[in-house]
């Protein structure tokens, strides 16, 4: 009886090794599978993204990036129309009325044209042809005249004030846009592998799910036989459930990722996606000082704040220009008619010229002044601001370096813990294969590594995607 019993038991021990080394496999292959190779009637066909795909459509696709280019388009137009200010401008004029005094009274009616031309010194230029007809009274004239300040408002660096802040609106613009994009590549890059770190976690909590499976199998069969006690079975089942709880939680982030990924990429939320990237990590060879140099010489937000410093130190400029006071020369020039007939009014017989100064400005130009002490306040702001975004961009290159440097020695801690965990299941499958231990020992080594395995995927992406902000950092992620 104890030797058939003994045989029995060596059967099903051969026969727990044979299902958990199966299930192994089986595991191992769905853990690698790619997407779905078709799709049958009625189904949503799969769309599948690699991560330059991905990143790609972001930046032309995303809402955001969309939302920051319909505001460099706003401010391109508002500087075509900064321009405009210097075009010619035709106003037609027309009039009609009656006037008169207790004993008498006429009628009127007018027309006439005004055309307008603002110069990028200040000049503005007027022509004004015109008639009008006032009781059997013809009165045709045409008259120039130009206007032309003296101190406030001459030069062109007054007048095109409004052109250049648009073109310096125009820039930011620009710059945002970039900055924008830059942000969208590192969201795409992070819910890129963040969709495939749930998904090798899902694939690693099914696989741990079949083992555990065979070994709750195993460990009945063997109970039914007398060679395990209940308390194995158990020990198999709970660890099972824990599995199982995880597989549904992984499941779960996984959808999760997904449907971020999906708006950020601006796809419908009811997709079927799958993005695949490259797992394998490259090490960051650039020195401190390189680092720091080339972020000083690429980062956005530094062109911006300089950008900004020199709009400043040119508003300052003008303001001081403001102080002065207003003088302007005027001239004018007409030639008219008043006959009977419309013919003999436009023959311009009558002439009429005059040339003045005028001048009408505040004394004390208090508000003009303080404006100006204001500018060189803000100039000085900016030059404050500077200083801070150079240290702020120093910290980032060596707080990021460090962090990658970290990230490195955790793989490279992880990985020997796989090593150990993987040496320590193997001598926990001989030990319980010949009757040496429980199957406590087997289940924990294969949790243990499952946890490393775990540890050193999330480790990995992470360091991949520290990667990517390294060089969004440096001002290298994307071209400008």
């Amino acid at each position: 009886m104890v030797n058939k019993m003994y045989i029995k038991g060596i059967v099903n021990s051969i026969l727990m090794v044979s299902v958990i080394s199966g299930v192994s496999v089986t595991a191992e292959a769905r853990s690698q599978h790619g997407p779905p190779q078709g799709t049958s009637a009625g189904e949503k066909q799969v769309i599948s993204l690699t991560l330059e795909q991905a990143i790609s459509r972001a930046m032309q696709a995303n809402r955001t990036v969309l939302s920051s280019r319909y505001g460099m388009d706003n401010q391109k137009i508002s500087l075509s129309s900064a321009w405009a200010d210097f075009d010619w401008k035709i106003f037609p004029a027309a009039s009609a009325g009656l006037s008169g005094t207790d004993s008498d009274s006429a009628h009127e009616l007018g027309i006439g044209l005004s055309f307008e031309k603002r110069l990028q010194r200040g000049t503005r230029i007027f022509v004004n042809p015109d008639t009008s007809w006032i009781d059997d009274t013809y009165n045709t004239r045409v008259e120039i005249s130009f206007d032309q300040p003296l101190l406030r408002g001459f030069g062109k660096d007054v007048n095109l004030n409004s052109v250049r802040s648009s073109e310096f609106s125009v820039r930011t613009s620009e710059r945002n846009v970039y900055l924008t994009k830059v942000n969208i590549v590192l969201e795409t890059v992070s819910a890129v592998y963040e969709v495939i770190k749930q998904r090798e976690l899902l694939s690693l909590n099914e696989h741990l799910a079949e083992r555990l499976k065979g070994h709750a199998i195993s460990a009945k069969a063997k109970e039914k036989v007398g060679l395990s006690t209940p308390m194995d079975t158990f020990r198999a089942e709970i660890r099972l459930k824990d599995a199982q709880d995880s597989i549904t939680l992984s499941a779960e982030s996984l959808e999760n990722a997904l449907d971020r990924l999906k708006i950020i990429l601006a796809l419908p939320v009811d997709t079927d996606l799958y993005i695949s990237a490259p797992v394998e990590r490259a090490a960051f060879t650039m020195n401190v000082e390189h680092a720091v140099n080339t972020a000083l010489r690429n980062r956005v937000e530094l062109i911006q704040i300089n950008d900004e410093l020199k709009e400043s130190e040119r508003r300052s400029e003008i303001a001081k220009r403001n102080i002065l006071p207003e003088l302007r020369l005027a001239v004018n020039y007409a030639r008219f008619g008043v006959e009977e007939s419309f013919g003999r009014s436009a023959s311009f017989d009558e002439y009429l010229w005059g040339v003045r100064l005028v001048s009408g400005t505040d004394l004390a130009r208090i508000a003009e002044k303080a404006a100006y002490q204001q500018s060189l306040i803000e100039t000085e702001n900016l030059r404050l601001s500077m200083q801070n975004e150079r240290d702020e961009i120093q910290k980032q290159v060596r707080q990021q370096m460090i962090a990658l440097e970290k990230s490195q020695e955790r793989i490279d801690i992880r990985d020997e813990q796989i090593r150990q965990a993987e040496g320590k299941l193997a001598l926990a499958k001989v030990k319980f294969k010949h009757g040496m231990s429980d199957n406590f020992d087997v289940i924990e080594a294969e949790t243990e590594l499952q946890r490393a395995r775990v540890d050193v995927l999330s480790v990995e992406t992470d360091y991949i995607v520290g990667l990517y902000t390294m060089r969004a950092i440096l001002g290298t992620l994307i071209e400008r």
